[in-house]
């Protein structure tokens, strides 16, 4: 079952195939119920090799979560560009996006549910989390940023997303006037400094 694993140059795509064990459980069994013996078998490894990739369930589940929710916005924002007139509509357009691609994924949708949201917030908290949107995201927003101010509003900007996916707001409508009241003035530089996203909530 392992002996594969590291043989005829694999072993960079061990984390990979990983991953994607875990997926596929989470989409059967639930999220946060996935322990380390079951994606070891779903995965065809040794627990020890699994071990040697990830020390914890913690650190397995930050870097599932870094890896879908980097892909996901990847993926939306190369359908909603940000050239052209009209910033502010395509920033809302794009964030709108990417909570209805999170909600349509069956493998992302279940973190969301409401027995969930404990695991979700600390993986929210994950600075590998953070990194990962800061990287795809953030960092296209606000290039004048230095990275610490980065991590900060990349820090604000997922606590919102996150908001809105384990509490919905009643309509679309809805939806896009929060956007544009609480995160839109940080991403767009509308004469907000970063450091004022700790009066509203960060850190």
């Amino acid at each position: 079952m392992t002996g594969d694993w590291l043989a005829g140059g694999r072993a960079e795509l061990a984390s990979e195939r990983i991953l994607d064990a875990v997926r596929g459980l989470v989409i059967d069994k639930g999220a946060g119920t996935v322990g380390m013996a079951e994606v070891a078998e779903a995965a065809g490894c040794s627990r020890a090799t699994l071990y040697r990739y990830f020390e914890n369930r913690q650190s397995l589940y930050v870097a599932f979560a870094g890896r879908e929710a980097g892909q996901l916005i990847a993926r939306v924002w190369r359908d909603h560009p940000l050239d052209g007139a009209d910033r502010a509509e395509r920033l809302l357009d794009g964030m709108t996006a990417t909570l209805a691609a999170a909600r349509k994924t069956p493998h992302l949708a279940v973190w969301f549910e409401p027995a969930n949201v404990g695991i979700v917030a600390r993986l929210s908290d994950s600075s590998a989390v953070i990194d990962e949107l800061v990287a795809v995201f953030v960092a296209r927003m606000r290039p004048d940023l230095p990275v610490a101010a980065a991590r900060r509003l990349g820090r604000w900007s997922v606590r919102v997303m996150i908001s809105l996916l384990t509490l919905p707001a009643a309509s679309e409508d809805e939806e896009r006037s929060l956007l544009r009241d609480f995160l839109l003035p940080f991403l767009l530089d509308d004469g907000l400094a970063v450091e004022d996203v700790t009066d509203a909530g960060g850190r």
